[in-house]
């Protein structure tokens, strides 16, 4: 079996949970622990409770890790039941006596909120993190990721020194206690947030992508209580593997717990690849529930095996030869393709004479002849035609001839 051992911070395996209401309060975090992740941040407190969200098209989109994506919805909101600091840090050591003690106990210190308001926010945050820390914290989280920091349309402070301020602020008040730093991808440059968190002291960084959207149905009168608040999905994935890759490849070398479109194994898979540490689940904890996260983490371990990467070190950064192919090798690697697509003719046994392929082709290389297609010496080899082809009847096999140029090397 792999090993999914996290050596960052002493963890079971990479999987955080790390959004509200699945880690509201002492009851809904020990409810999350029931599927085994390596850590689960406490939210923070004070800041309203219910409500709810929905994903488009549907949660069995989520549940076979096809292309959804979320927001919030609201139903009833109701009052959050801890208000105070003390009713807080008892929160935290009813989890710490209840939950299994090798599961990590992430807690959120203040909120974006506390900053917009104005008052001595600081003071109150460094009480936080002293009172928090003799309450058993194993870390504290700086949640300054959207769609909270969007709050301030028009950015009233500067991001990249709040980040920076903040972490040192927290650092200093308990230099024991690790500090991880929460970051948008929305509204900056994440590599530059990154870069300030890191020469703060943080001990993690964790960009995560969500952004403010606006999706709503064409009877957009029928469309969901809050259409544009939290937007993000699958399609947020890709992004947070390029922020992860270019942070890894442009020196951030401390440990990144990056989140955003996690709703299947896969997608887990490609953060730790593209060099992450670990992994936040929110939307499929929160919206999917503990059951959705345990088959995640179990067939996340299941991969691994089928394919031999015995622990996580071996998954790692695995795909960073890809990200970081200089520009000569990328040419030939995609010329190598290029000429395979060149070089193939048309199964004609197979072909319906559709046109698609040449209603796609820009520069005469294939035609329909006697109701079939047949390729021309005018052909570049550009891949068109093979991608709409309905029968397969253009084919050739792109992935070994990719990952052929890799093995030459």
């Amino acid at each position: 079996m792999a090993n999914l051992y996290s050596s960052a911070f002493d963890m079971i395996n990479p999987f955080v949970i790390a959004s509200s209401p699945a880690t509201q309060g002492a009851r809904n975090v020990l409810k999350s622990a029931a599927c085994r992740p390596g850590a689960i941040v406490l939210r923070n407190y004070g800041h309203g409770s219910g409500g709810g969200s929905y994903f488009h098209p549907n949660v069995e989109a989520v549940y076979k890790g096809e292309q959804a994506f979320h927001s919030h919805a609201v139903g009833v909101q109701i009052p959050d039941t801890v208000t105070t600091l003390e009713q807080y840090c008892e929160e935290v050591k009813l989890i710490k006596e209840k939950m299994d003690s090798d599961i990590k106990l992430w807690v959120s210190i203040g909120h974006y909120s506390d900053i917009v308001k104005g008052g001595n926010w600081e003071a109150e945050w460094k009480r936080q993190a002293r009172e928090l820390a003799l309450a058993g914290a194993d870390a504290f989280e700086l949640h300054f990721n959207t769609p909270g920091v969007a709050v301030a349309k028009d950015r009233q402070f500067n991001y990249y020194q709040l980040v920076s301020s903040c972490t040192q602020m927290i650092r200093a008040e308990v230099p024991t206690v690790p500090v991880m730093v929460k970051l948008a991808v929305e509204g900056c440059d994440a590599l530059t947030s990154m870069r300030h968190a890191v020469a703060a002291g943080a001990s993690a960084v964790g960009p995560t992508a969500r952004w403010k959207g606006f999706y709503f149905d064409l009877d957009w009168k029928r469309t969901e209580a809050r259409p544009g608040a939290g937007y993000g999905g699958t399609q947020a994935n890709p992004i947070t593997c390029y922020t992860v890759a270019e942070a890894r490849s442009k020196g951030i070398d401390i440990p990144i717990f990056a989140g955003g479109g996690v709703y299947s194994y896969d997608q887990a898979l490609r953060l730790i690849m593209a060099g992450s540490d670990m992994v936040q689940l929110g939307t499929i904890a929160c919206s999917g529930g503990t059951d959705a996260c345990k088959r995640l983490i179990m067939r996340f371990e299941k991969w691994m095996d089928e394919n031999g990467y015995a622990d996580i070190p071996a998954l790692k950064g695995d795909a960073l030869s890809l990200f970081s192919m200089d520009g000569a090798f990328a040419k030939e690697r995609q010329n190598t393709l290029g000429a395979a697509y060149r070089e193939a003719k048309v199964d004609q046994e197979t072909c319906i004479g559709c046109g698609r392929c040449v209603d796609v082709c820009w520069h005469q290389g294939i035609e329909i002849t006697g109701r079939k297609a047949t390729k021309l010496d005018a052909c570049i080899g550009c891949g068109y035609c093979f991608q709409v082809c309905p029968t397969g009847s253009l084919s050739v096999d792109k992935g070994g001839i990719l990952a052929s140029a890799f093995d030459r090397e």
